[in-house]
């Protein structure tokens, strides 16, 4: 009499496995298969976006190297420090030395406080928000008059309704941030401002202004700050009466308005230009050549993808279907 045995589940998925393995060849096989159909749909992908990519402007930068300057205080001053230190610090009045707050003033450029301001005074929401092209062979900057009109000089860009066609500041200040660069090398200690634009002469132009405002608004800071000092060292002179305390404000006098005369004719305050930002004749991007190749790989892989799922979904189907 004939035995009859069962034969577990587990005993059926590993002769199913060993029946149809995982074969490399046969992949390969269904790709040679379906050659023509991947080549064809990812040449037509590579095509679309090298295609979209000449639609896209131009981008130029323009790009200055600056040295930082330090505050460095007289020797007079420096030797009052030690002397009259707790006093000066009273009066909220800096007898420090040299000084170095590249940092403060590198994270001054990008804030909105300064940024609101440069943008308000030189008119950067239309070349900024609305600039369509630029004309290399006329040298003109081409505006978007679907979203700006030139002639009637307003915003006519469609909106929600309630809602402004002029872009809001902030929304300025975060397209103006994101084509701003400003870097401090570590070793150098030399700072890059560069710009971004389609306009290679807006670029130079947007740089050399951040700098000279830059300079200009620590410049006028610090002139408002030796002000200050010098009318309390002015009342606290005439509420006393020692003499060795009237020497002691007449020095601590002289020399801020010592400091703030520096001030006062030192154009590059806080950074000394290096190398001037130039009309950049090559752009930046977009790298259309590198958009061509890295659209023809990923455009291939995604295809073998796309065919080698079908495949097995299909085989799927007809097996348990």
């Amino acid at each position: 009499m004939s035995k009859q045995y069962e034969v577990s589940p587990e005993a059926n998925m590993v002769k199913e496995s060993q029946e149809s393995p995982f074969d490399l060849i046969e992949l390969w096989l269904v790709l040679w298969r379906r050659k023509w159909v991947v080549i064809g749909v990812s040449l037509l992908l590579t095509v679309s976006i090298v295609l979209y990519s000449l639609t896209l402007p131009n981008i130029y930068k323009s790009s200055a190297l600056l040295s930082p300057q330090k505050s460095q205080e007289s020797g007079s001053l420096a030797s009052l420090a030690g002397q009259f230190g707790g006093l000066a610090s009273m009066a909220g009045i800096n007898l420090g030395g040299a000084s170095d707050d590249t940092a403060l003033h590198i994270e001054t450029i990008k804030s909105k406080d300064f940024i609101y301001r440069f943008i308000e005074k030189y008119n950067v929401k239309v070349p900024l928000m609305a600039a369509k092209s630029w004309d290399k062979s006329t040298g003109k900057l081409i505006i978007d008059e679907s979203l700006y009109s030139v002639s009637n000089k307003e915003w006519v860009k469609e909106v929600k309704k309630g809602e402004s066609p002029e872009p809001s500041m902030f929304d300025t200040y975060v397209a103006f941030l994101k084509n701003l660069e400003v870097e401090q090398n570590k070793s150098t200690g030399f700072v890059t401002l560069a710009f971004k634009h389609i306009d290679p002469n807006i670029s130079k132009l947007w740089v050399e202004y951040l700098i000279q405002d830059i300079n200009a608004l620590m410049r006028q800071q610090e002139i408002a700050e030796r002000n200050r000092s010098i009318l309390f060292l002015e009342k606290q002179l005439k509420k006393t009466n020692v003499a060795e305390m009237k020497n002691v404000f007449y020095s601590l006098i002289e020399e801020q308005t010592k400091m703030m005369l520096l001030a006062e004719v030192q154009a590059d305050y806080v950074f000394k230009m290096i190398e001037s930002p130039i009309i950049e004749e090559r752009k930046v991007s977009p790298n259309r050549a590198v958009i061509a190749i890295v659209s023809a790989v990923f455009s291939g892989l995604f295809m073998c993808l796309i065919t080698l799922f079908v495949h097995f979904v299909v085989s799927y189907k007809r097996k348990y279907s």
